[in-house]
């Protein structure tokens, strides 16, 4: 399964729904209006685990889609990794400011139960050289983001971050999040991005699935750059 994932993200543009809710129910509202299109990945965002653990997983799984945990493991890496495992998502992530002994926790359980790693560059300043350290601690995606706080403090967005985009996919799977909409995806789409991360321009949307499809139309025009 991992090889078989890891080869499908190398190769294809996935668009990510951030489903960061609180109430699963709220979550599944989004999340069936989306899930029979391709190239989608379903996200519990952390909020949603926090508030659902693995109850909330196993329902988002039985959308049948690929579904990343957003656990933002800090500490206890291999216990958190079992948390995602046993709501049966695909992929859980880890922060990437944190120490690498949580990261090598992380990818060590995460190999034996089958399921990807995701680093979170969240907070990191020197992302492109974090990056390369976290792809050698086994990590098999490293994702950039702007987070919410950021974004409305600075008026920024992940889409400012192109040139460190670019340097970092030469060396592994890359995922982008924070500020993205139809909008501005479109200017990232010749980056080496496999996962292209939207919340709010979907989850907040009178027409969810409209927005959906047609950033997965923008992404679909595009390969993933050569590395």
């Amino acid at each position: 399964m991992r090889s078989e994932l890891l080869e499908t993200l190398r190769r294809t543009k996935f668009l990510q729904v951030a489903l960061d809710f609180i109430d699963i129910n709220d979550a599944l509202v989004v999340a069936r209006k989306v899930s029979d299109l391709e190239n989608v990945i379903i996200e519990a965002g952390t909020p949603l685990v926090k508030a659902e653990g693995i109850r909330g997983l196993l329902k988002l799984r039985e959308l049948g889609k690929i579904v990343l945990a957003d656990t933002k493991t800090a500490d206890a890496g291999d216990v958190e990794v079992e948390i995602a495992y046993r709501g049966r998502s695909n992929i859980m992530t880890v922060l990437g400011a944190m120490d690498d002994s949580t990261v090598e926790s992380a990818v060590k359980k995460a190999k034996e139960l089958d399921i990807l790693v995701q680093a979170d560059l969240i907070g990191v300043k020197n992302t492109v050289d974090r990056a390369k350290q976290l792809y050698s601690l086994g990590v098999d995606i490293v994702g950039f983001h702007i987070g919410l706080d950021v974004q409305r403090k600075r008026g920024v967005t992940v889409a400012d971050l192109k040139d460190e985009i670019r340097e970092t996919g030469k060396y592994g799977i890359v995922s982008v999040a924070g500020g993205l909409s139809p909008k501005n995806i479109n200017d990232l789409v010749e980056l080496p991005i496999s996962i292209y991360v939207v919340g709010g321009a979907i989850t907040k949307s009178n027409a969810p699935r409209k927005v959906a499809e047609e950033i997965i139309k923008i992404l679909s025009t595009s390969t993933i750059a050569t590395r």
